[in-house]
């Protein structure tokens, strides 16, 4: 069994991680993996992807 932390001062994100069943968390750890320092370019293509996404959701009328 997994311990949820304090999400108190907690990102909308954790948040809704934590809100997943525990059994989707623990396989998104597995294919994860360990955790890592992002390069800067990884970083980049995470907003970048973050933004494209979020345009083609705008454009579909979800958002």
């Amino acid at each position: 069994m997994t311990v949820i932390p304090d999400l108190t001062n907690a990102t909308p994100a954790t948040r809704e991680y934590y809100a997943l069943p525990e059994e989707i968390r623990t396989a998104a750890k597995a294919i994860a993996g360990p955790p890592r320092p992002m390069t800067h370019i990884e970083v980049l293509l995470a907003i970048a992807t973050a933004i494209a996404n979020e345009r083609e959701a705008a454009k579909r009328g979800e958002r």
